[in-house]
């Protein structure tokens, strides 16, 4: 029995002389500041390659942004001259050329694709206008007018949207106007383009603005999209129709339109 605890005694000693060993025996790591610091720069320097190897823009597909449809109706065309502001040039003329000066403007925005209702001197029923604004799948409506009447004191610019007064009368026949919630945010889009064009064009007509109204707009009957008329000023009064024949005048109309619809979006 001694024998057998005296033997159990010298096997405990063994191992602990073992375990003792074993440890001493292994090197000791210093984790000084320089080595930490060592370990973390390896760490930046590795998440920096991953990035610049694999970018977040290429491992997360972004979807394509759909352009915006902007439609430019310039009044009048061909054999429809509109009014007259000189012997050689007509609304017709005038609204193309603010509106080929818009076109120009508003493609150096990528995210912006332009309709033009009529790119030369010829007559577009409105039949066929309201064809092409509905093929092109249109955002935005902009018509481009001069006004005209009220004797020669009559001046300064007028912009016209579609909106309660053609909401009054389909109401009178349905009260599912009411409830048309895409319609109602046309009306509300209509205003605030109108408003922006109210403000811009100020630049080019100081304390000329007539301010915005709405009316029935023939063109964009059965269309539920913003859409604005601008009255840019008047044929039958003097100034105004010296600065509407003005090629630079035209640019800075066009400028402004630009700016309004860039604003918008």
């Amino acid at each position: 029995m001694h024998s057998k605890c005296c033997m159990k005694r010298r096997l405990k000693t063994k191992r602990a002389e073992v375990t003792e060993w074993k440890f001493s025996k292994l090197p000791r790591i210093q984790e000084d500041k320089g080595s930490k610091m060592k370990v973390w720069s390896m760490r930046v320097f590795l998440t920096v390659l991953v990035l610049t190897m694999f970018p977040l823009s290429d491992a997360v597909a972004q979807p394509q942004q759909r352009a915006h449809v902007v439609i430019i109706d310039p009044a009048h065309g061909g054999d429809d001259s509109g009014v007259k502001l000189s012997d050689k040039e007509y609304e017709k003329d005038i609204t193309l050329a603010i509106a080929l000066s818009l076109k120009k403007e508003l493609e150096k925005i990528g995210t912006i694709r332009v309709q033009l209702i009529r790119s030369s001197d010829k007559l577009v029923p409105f039949s066929e206008r309201r064809k092409i604004a509905a093929s092109a799948r249109g955002d935005l409506f902009v018509s481009i007018h001069v006004n005209a009447g009220f004797g020669k004191t009559s001046s300064g610019y007028e912009v016209y949207f579609p909106g309660f007064r053609d909401a009054q009368a389909e109401q009178s026949n349905s009260k599912e106007i009411l409830k048309d919630m895409a319609r109602n945010k046309s009306l509300n889009d209509s205003i605030r383009l109108a408003q922006l064009i109210q403000k811009n064009m100020e630049g080019v007509f100081p304390r000329k603005s007539r301010g915005i109204r709405d009316a029935s707009i023939p063109v964009l009957e059965g269309l539920s999209i913003p859409a604005v008329v601008v009255e840019i000023g008047f044929a039958t009064n003097p100034e105004d129709r010296k600065k509407m024949t003005d090629g630079n005048t035209q640019k800075s109309v066009a400028r402004a339109l630009y700016q309004s619809i860039k604003d918008f979006y």
